[in-house]
């Protein structure tokens, strides 16, 4: 008897940001040795993921029989308004023979589905479209805003909390229309995104620390966006309130004396101006060198070092959802690896979910976590010094040019 997979998609049509759900079954007369092999069902403009236990054990009566099997679980989610389709598949099968030791294999074609995102009625002029449970907009500034002197500098930070939707979906919101005068340094926005019961909710802050340069006078523009409350089903705003800044530009002390002074007080004079230039240059490279700092560990924080770090302790907590989430991190850092190491690493992801969740020894979970261990190693090693395209380094101001063996 061969084995049957179920497809069930009994939602095609959702908002943009509101994940559908797609199951697949397989189903054995025996017992699967090694869980089954899935298609990813990556598509542009469709955001595919795996939520916290994917994949889980299942049984039915086929004939009289009972088949052992797995179900997994995706979550698509169409990132714009559109019509799309997720392309055919195939699950590959390894289960044991009815009669014998044999082990067998079968390649389960997934039929091609297609999804719908469509935008609900009074929400078509917003742009970008943003639709959620709930959504939160604050403002925080950090430091004087006015009476401010050249090299003095404030922060703003915006935070957007959202519910019912990933971060991911939200928008950029800091406007980078400057003020003449002041000078912004933007930081890397920071999304965090969690998962509870089903339900997905995060945030996206966005900080920027402004520089006086010279006389400066007006306001930075006000935060506003506007998003489609699903729960009301009405478009609301979230706003954050403009920032007045004033500043002076240094002034030059004049002379006091003519030039006929004695050069004692010329040489005193002197050296109050080379203090007051220098408290002034000091005021200015504050700001700079706790900036330059900043940006340091930003950038450090942001690298797939300590992406890879993150990963490797969240494996010695052994949590399987705190693993998951570290290993996309990461993974999203670096180059892919090969195409045996990405499906052996999946696989071993399914290896532990059957481990912990099936009904098998403890001991088997515990080799699990060592074999994936050891496949994220190789595949630090491979991809380690190959050029990352996804996030691509700037050039070096000074090129020099070097050979290698």
């Amino acid at each position: 008897m061969q084995p049957k997979l179920e497809v069930t998609f009994e939602e095609t049509e959702t908002v943009p940001g509101q994940p559908l759900t797609l199951r697949l079954t397989v189903l054995v007369p025996t017992f699967m040795p090694v869980p089954p092999v899935w298609p990813d069902f990556e598509t542009p403009n469709l955001m595919v993921r795996l939520p916290s236990k994917a994949s889980s054990p299942t049984s039915k009566s086929i004939g009289g029989e009972t088949w052992s099997g797995i179900s997994r679980r995706y979550q698509i989610t169409p990132v714009v308004p559109g019509t799309f389709e997720i392309p055919a598949g195939d699950v590959k099968v390894r289960y044991r023979a009815l009669e014998g030791s044999d082990v067998l294999e079968a390649v389960l074609p997934v039929p091609a589905q297609t999804v719908s995102g469509v935008v609900p009625e009074g929400a078509e002029g917003l742009d970008p479209f943003v639709a959620a449970e709930k959504l939160t907009l604050t403002q925080t500034v950090e430091g004087d805003t006015t009476g401010l002197d050249a090299g003095a500098s404030f922060s703003r930070a915006i935070e957007i909390k959202i519910e019912g939707v990933s971060p991911m979906f939200l928008p950029p919101v800091t406007s980078e229309d400057g003020l003449a005068g002041l000078r912004a340094y933007p930081e890397s926005p920071v999304v965090e995104e969690s998962e509870n019961r089903g339900v997905v909710r995060g945030s996206r802050m966005e900080k920027t620390t402004y520089v006086v340069e010279g006389s400066v006078e007006g306001a930075l523009p006000e935060v506003r966006l506007q998003w489609f409350n699903l729960k009301t089903g009405k478009v609301e705003d979230a706003v954050a309130d403009a920032v007045e800044v004033q500043g002076d530009a240094p002034v030059l002390a004049p002379r006091s004396e003519p030039l006929d002074l004695a050069m004692l007080l010329r040489w005193a004079g002197g050296c109050v101006v080379l203090v007051l230039v220098g408290w002034g240059a000091l005021r200015w490279a504050a700001p700079v060198v706790r900036r330059y700092w900043r940006d340091a560990r930003g950038r450090q924080e942001n690298s797939a070092t300590h992406a890879y770090r993150q990963f490797q302790k969240a494996l010695k907590t052994r949590d399987v959802s705190a693993t998951k989430q570290a290993y996309l991190v990461w993974s999203h850092k670096v180059p892919t690896a090969s195409p045996e190491t990405e499906a052996a690493i999946a696989e071993a992801f399914l290896e532990i979910g059957a481990a912990r969740f099936g009904q098998t020894q403890a001991k088997d979970e515990i080799q699990a976590w060592d074999h994936l261990k050891t496949l994220c190693h190789g595949k630090r090693r491979q991809t380690r010094y190959r050029r990352d395209t996804k996030e691509p380094d700037l050039p070096p101001l000074n090129p020099v040019s070097t050979h290698q063996n």
